[in-house]
């Protein structure tokens, strides 16, 4: 999914280094792991050996820990389609669950495309106002335009959520 993003590029960030897989870019994120994973950061030395080995211990007991519940939910798309789906519901942001500020959205409608969500196309809609309007966001408006030509030829990865 990220590949498209590569592929087409953003504004805001050099992403040659992903290209040459030296980097990534994330894509869904835990709130409650972030909010604690700062702060013990905070307290880890990285200039150690033993720093690194307090940091990578944090990352493993999340995983096998309180991130485990996580990780096996939102490591299915279509189930970051119904997180997203849920929240723009009650009216929050996606933000909540997607990485990125404007290239979130651009995740969001990767996400509705690889999972044939049937509202697709009002969600493109939504963007449209969203990237055509608000006047900070024209720089993004040429790389908008390139994903929204690349996801005609996406192909969905799986059935309609609501049908899993």
């Amino acid at each position: 999914m990220e590949n498209i993003i590569v592929e087409i590029g953003l504004p805001n960030r050099d992403l040659s280094k992903i290209e040459l897989g030296d980097d990534y870019l994330d894509t869904v994120f835990d709130n409650d792991f972030v909010d604690s994973y700062k702060q013990i950061k905070l307290n880890v030395d990285l200039s150690s050996i033993e720093g690194f080995r307090q940091w990578g211990h944090l990352i493993v007991d999340y995983a096998q820990g309180p991130g485990k519940a996580f990780i096996d939910t939102y490591s299915y798309l279509p189930n970051v389609l119904k997180e997203m789906d849920r929240l723009e519901a009650e009216g929050k942001n996606t933000n909540e669950i997607l990485v990125g500020l404007a290239d979130r959205r651009f995740r969001g409608l990767i996400i509705s495309k690889l999972c044939s969500d049937p509202n697709f196309e009002e969600k493109v809609a939504s963007h449209d106002e969203v990237f055509y309007k608000v006047a900070q966001l024209k720089d993004w408006i040429p790389y908008y335009n390139k994903l929204k030509e690349r996801l005609k030829t996406v192909e969905p990865l799986y059935p309609y959520y609501k049908n899993v």
